[in-house]
């Protein structure tokens, strides 16, 4: 019996990999992988985060999409736009939301396969899909929906029409790298890297004098700022949030820890790369040599090369000048390209052999992830999560309950701790949005209209800075109504986890 299942696992993993590396069935065969790989993280996801309750950034851009906006405190606005569409489509709940996510890495891998195939090709783009899963960004940061995921599918469209535009010139993949930058501004300012990127992959490109004189660069920065032009003017009228955001909450205490967090944000790209790295060096065994002429090559892998290194490198410039803490995790959609540097020289040999043990390693790993994702979840709800992730949908419901109990009118905005609130938030039947740390800067849309029309239900967790809060700012707008101390604890399967107090205080519409 195992040995029937061992000969179709392989079997079937080899046909794959056949597939991969025929240039007539590739994007069938990838196809079929994103899916499989999709399906599997899906389970994982559903699974391993059925013991908790959203991330408080995936619950705050929700928030966003009720109060849809040209931008927002701390990004631009495209994800509000894109969460808004997805949950007219889905029901609120943690699953859609997880295949919001898992769909994201999902499209980012295929994308990722296209713009590599303009290098590789064969066995080495058949490998490049098992190189990119086995990264965490692919995987486990990538079920949490957010602007660093998101980068991942916008920067590899990017990449691959503009080398396409750059290639040929053609007018379509020329607006098509316009509309894919944009959307990456869009999500988040960090793409600026990219731009970067990609001006300097044009301007060192080999036929870049018939590039520029074309119609292509022009029709791609045309479609760029006609799609940024909304948030430009937005930025310059509310006198640009998310600027001073990074500015107040990324500046570094000193010289010296700015210094570590590049260290930091460099090394950790490197460890999240790591696995893809030694399956390369066990299985395939590239010489010191081919090993360096992958990462700095001469020949027409140059433009892979800037737009690998520019993103990875370029940050350390402004973190130097602002003294801004860099983080790794910022670089999520900077390794599309990892598979290129690793194996694009002409000097690494990839036998199909090395290929298919290294997706044979990948995929028992990611099943192995699979099949231990009830532990995770059961691990979570003993040890507990951050941010009371355990706790805000039931104390959502709780907060419901006690709102009815002063009056009928359905429960629009919810003020507290940010992480606390901006959660419960997706869980709120009557749709609510949050007042997050009573921040008029964080929540542009309260103001004591608002509040005294639609009134506030104020949430807190059991502490004395919280408490002091709460009664100060249920005392502004005419005190509350009553206040409840509850004391709540998740259960999971028959098992339960840690208890813990809140403090519910309703401020009834006047």
């Amino acid at each position: 019996m195992l040995g029937r299942l061992r000969d179709s696992f392989n079997n079937a993993l080899a046909r794959l990999v056949d597939g991969l590396a025929d240039p007539a069935r590739r994007r069938h065969a990838a196809l079929v992988f994103v899916l499989g790989y999709g399906a599997l993280w899906f389970v994982y996801g559903v699974i391993a985060k059925s013991s908790q309750d959203l991330n408080a950034d995936m619950g705050e851009m929700v928030v966003w999409s009720r109060e849809l906006a040209w931008g927002y405190p701390k990004h631009p606005p495209l994800l509000a736009f894109i969460l808004w569409g997805w949950f007219k489509a889905f029901p609120l709940a943690d699953w859609a939301y997880i295949l919001l996510a898992v769909a994201t890495v999902a499209i980012g891998i295929f994308l990722a396969i296209e713009l590599c195939a303009e290098w590789l090709a064969r066995e080495k783009l058949a490998a490049v899909p098992f190189l990119l899963a086995i990264i965490p960004f692919y995987n486990f940061f990538g079920l949490k929906f957010d602007q660093n995921s998101t980068l991942i599918p916008l920067w590899a469209l990017a990449m691959w029409a503009f080398v396409r535009a750059l290639n040929t010139r053609h007018l379509g993949w020329a607006a098509l790298a316009g509309i894919a930058a944009s959307a990456a501004m869009l999500v988040k300012y960090w793409s600026v890297f990219l731009i970067v990127a990609l001006a300097l992959a044009a301007f060192l490109h080999p036929k870049r004098r018939g590039f520029f004189r074309s119609a292509a660069p022009w029709v791609t920065a045309g479609v760029f700022l006609i799609a940024v032009a909304p948030h430009v003017v937005w930025l310059i009228r509310e006198n640009f949030p998310p600027l001073t955001w990074v500015e107040t909450r990324r500046v570094a205490a000193s010289f010296g820890d700015t210094l570590y967090s590049m260290a930091e944000a460099l090394g950790g790209s490197l460890a999240y790369a790591a696995i893809a790295i030694a399956l390369v060096l066990i299985f395939v065994r590239p010489r010191p040599i081919a090993f360096a002429d992958g990462f700095l090559p001469n020949d027409e892998r140059r433009t892979a090369a800037i737009l690998f290194w520019i993103p990875l490198l370029l940050p350390v410039v402004p973190a130097f000048i602002k003294n801004i803490n860099l983080l790794s995790l910022w670089n999520t959609p900077a390794l599309n390209l990892l598979p290129v540097m690793l194996l694009g020289s002409a000097l690494v040999m990839v036998p199909r052999v090395a290929v298919w043990r290294i997706a044979s390693v990948v995929t028992v790993l990611t099943l192995l992830f699979v099949a231990v994702s009830p532990l995770v979840a059961f691990a979570l709800l003993k040890s507990g999560v951050e941010n009371d992730a355990a706790y805000a949908r039931l104390l959502m419901q709780a907060t419901e309950r006690e709102w009815h109990k002063d009056t009928d009118k359905p429960l629009r905005l919810i003020g507290g701790p940010f992480a606390l609130v901006s959660t419960a938030a997706f869980y709120g039947k009557d749709r609510p949005s949050t007042y997050a740390h009573f921040s008029n800067y964080l929540s542009p849309w309260v103001d004591d209209a608002r509040i005294a029309r639609d009134g506030m239900a104020i949430m807190c967790d059991d502490t004395w800075l919280c408490r002091h809060y709460t009664d100060e700012i249920a005392a502004r707008y005419g005190g509350a109504a009553h206040q409840e101390e509850v004391t709540l604890a998740r259960r999971w399967f028959g098992f339960e986890g840690p208890p813990a107090k809140f403090i519910i205080a309703i401020v009834p519409p006047r």
